[in-house]
Formats: structure tokens, C-alpha cells, sequence
């Protein structure tokens, strides 16, 4: 269905995402909520139809609450969803400094931001979306350490700056890493992603299955940071 949507907030870049998954699903962006049938509030304390915020933010109004907890982007231009400690690592290893102490070697259920919209769309453009639950979960399925993370950036820039410096050895090409890998630590407790899954359902998707492998958004994080 045609929806004319508003969105507000705080948070330019993820607004700036949203609206541009939005649209390809044919949306109707406007300047004004009068003008809209349904209001998006993005960040902390901002009140609309939906409430967007990073995992312990208070939201502000409204009828349905969405947290995103250990959120990612490759870009690097999110401003208070926690990423930025991965591209502390990348441009380390890029540069070839000493990785800064980690403090905090909890795990983070890491999710990129083009999954989390692409199922942001599908809740919003639904007919179903004012009879969802009032407050839901998004987060990766899996979680990752910091040092699984940190292992698998330097093997990707590794083989990356093989391949421009001409420099391969047989080790490295035959050598080729596994998957990231998730934590062999006691596992921390996952964010409660079971409303997120059946709201999905309802509205006529599989449910909450994120796309995006965590190599992949690796290598896009390495990607922007040489451009």
C-alpha cells in the first residue's frame, strides 16, 4: 500500500537510510506531519507513530517503540547506535597502530543497517503496522567478541594489502580464512527478538532474518575508510 510518510529525529544518516529504502518500496516522503498519514520519530525523545531509538534511549510518545541494539553502518557516520569502536579498529589496523585497549570485551549482537531497514519497510508499509506490538527488539542473531572481530579485520586487510603490494605468498593464498566466527564465551543475553520475528510474519514477510554476514560488513567498513 501507498503510504505518505514524515520523519523526524536527530539521527541525519539513519534518517537519510531510512528514507531512501522507503522510497524504493514506493513511499510518499512529506515536509509537514499534517501532510502525513503516519509520523516516524528517529532518536531520543522524539514522538510520532513509531518511536525509532538506540537501545536504552527513552523514546519519546508513541504507540510502537523500536530499539536497535549493537546497530552498524559502513560508513561510519552513525552518531550514537555504538559503532564507532569498529571503525577505531579498522583505521588500527589500516595504519598498523596498536589496537586501543578494549575495555568492554562483552559481545554485540552486530546488525547492519541495511538489514534493520529493509525490515523497518516492511513494518511501516504494512496495513498491519497499527496493530503490531507496542514495543519491539532488533538486533543481530548472533553475537560476536571483540576479539573474533579484531582477528578477522586483520586477516581481510591482510590479504587485502597482499594483493595491492603484490606480495602474496603461497601461505597466504592458500591459506584462506574460515567465516567470521562467533564467540566461544559464555554468551551474554540476547536482546528478545521473538516480537520482531512474528510482527515480520504478520505482515507478510519470514520473519527477522538478517541478511547482511558480518564479513561482509567488515570488508564494506574497510571499503569507505580507503575511499
Amino acid at each position: 500500500m501507498s503510504r505518505s510518510i514524515y520523519i523526524e529525529g536527530n539521527e541525519e544518516f539513519f534518517i537519510q537510510s531510512l528514507q531512501d529504502r522507503l522510497l524504493r518500496a514506493g513511499a510518499t516522503l512529506v515536509n509537514n506531519s499534517a501532510d502525513s498519514d503516519f509520523v516516524i520519530a528517529v532518536g531520543e525523545g522524539v514522538s510520532g507513530d513509531i518511536s525509532i531509538v538506540s537501545g536504552n534511549q527513552e523514546s519519546g510518545n508513541s504507540e510502537i517503540v523500536v530499539r536497535i541494539h549493537d546497530l552498524l553502518s559502513p560508513e561510519g557516520k552513525l552518531r550514537s547506535w555504538g559503532d564507532a569502536i569498529l571503525h577505531d579498529w579498522a583505521r588500527s589496523i589500516m595504519e598498523e597502530s596498536k589496537i586501543p585497549k578494549i575495555t568492554d570485551h562483552s559481545p554485540r549482537f552486530w546488525v547492519h543497517i541495511r538489514d534493520v531497514c529493509d525490515a523497518l519497510c516492511i513494518l511501516i508499509m504494512s496495513d498491519r503496522i497499527k496493530k503490531i506490538e507496542n514495543e519491539l527488539n532488533i538486533s543481530g542473531r548472533r553475537a560476536w567478541s571483540a576479539d573474533s572481530i579484531i582477528q578477522e579485520m586483520s586477516i581481510l586487510w591482510g590479504r587485502y594489502s597482499d594483493s595491492l603490494n603484490y606480495s602474496h605468498t603461497i601461505q597466504s593464498l592458500s591459506s584462506i580464512p574460515g567465516p567470521v566466527t562467533d564467540t566461544n564465551d559464555k554468551q551474554p543475553k540476547r536482546p528478545d527478538l521473538s516480537a520482531i520475528h512474528n510482527c515480520l510474519r504478520q505482515c507478510g514477510s519470514e520473519g527477522w532474518h538478517p541478511l547482511v554476514p558480518m564479513r561482509v560488513s567488515l570488508m564494506e567498513i574497510f571499503a569507505h575508510a580507503i575511499r
